[in-house]
């Protein structure tokens, strides 16, 4: 399954299928002028890309500036949680690597490597096998064909897509700011003080 960014902003964008229907939507906005900014991740429950109350909140991700940014969601177990970015995907290794590590809905070990020249590739860490990877190549069919898009290339797995969904906007994001500021490279996704975000202001 190819699922199109349009427009390719991973923290404001739609996620289409080839067929022209909405699979995810994710907004961002602050809930007051001051506030981090929120990040919330829906699954409307038809195909229509007008929000709709009935939608699916599967996260927020909450970019709190003055401590460690947050993750509400209960894509883990099917139980709301609360969890520390840092501690949800996880570095294992080199100081400075990039590459981050979560405990899959389906209890097996996942892995998010940023590939120079392709963007990030998502695998499971025991059987090597990929997931899914971020790319930019032209749609060969559906209502986006002949164009080229942006989009997250999806394998069959036992891992959920709200899961694949989740990880992958907030390892976009990251890489984005990484390549924006690359004086900050060193300063590690595991700090506080991470917005990074300039919005608006609404609910």
């Amino acid at each position: 399954m190819n699922l199109y960014l349009v427009p390719n902003d991973p923290l404001k964008t739609v996620l289409f299928s080839a067929d022209g229907a909405t699979r995810y939507r994710i907004t961002t906005r602050r809930k007051y002028i001051f506030g981090p900014p929120l990040s919330r991740i829906y699954r409307p429950v038809g195909t229509s890309s007008v929000p709709s109350k009935d939608d699916k909140l599967v996260a927020e991700i909450e970019w709190k500036r003055w401590s460690h940014p947050v993750v509400r969601s209960d894509a883990f177990d099917g139980t709301m949680h609360e969890i520390e970015l840092r501690e949800f995907l996880y570095k294992l290794g080199k100081k400075f690597s990039t590459t981050r590590y979560f405990l899959g809905s389906d209890d097996k070990e996942y892995c998010w490597k940023d590939t120079k020249g392709t963007g990030h590739i998502l695998s499971s860490r025991v059987a090597k096998r990929e997931v899914a990877r971020f790319n930019y190549d032209v749609a060969l069919d559906g209502t986006l064909a002949g164009q080229k898009k942006w989009f997250i290339q999806v394998q069959p797995s036992e891992l959920s897509l709200d899961m694949i969904i989740l990880t992958f906007v907030i390892m976009e994001k990251r890489r984005r700011e990484r390549e924006a500021h690359p004086e900050r490279r060193g300063f590690g996704d595991e700090n506080p003080f991470e917005s990074g975000f300039d919005g608006g202001v609404g609910a």
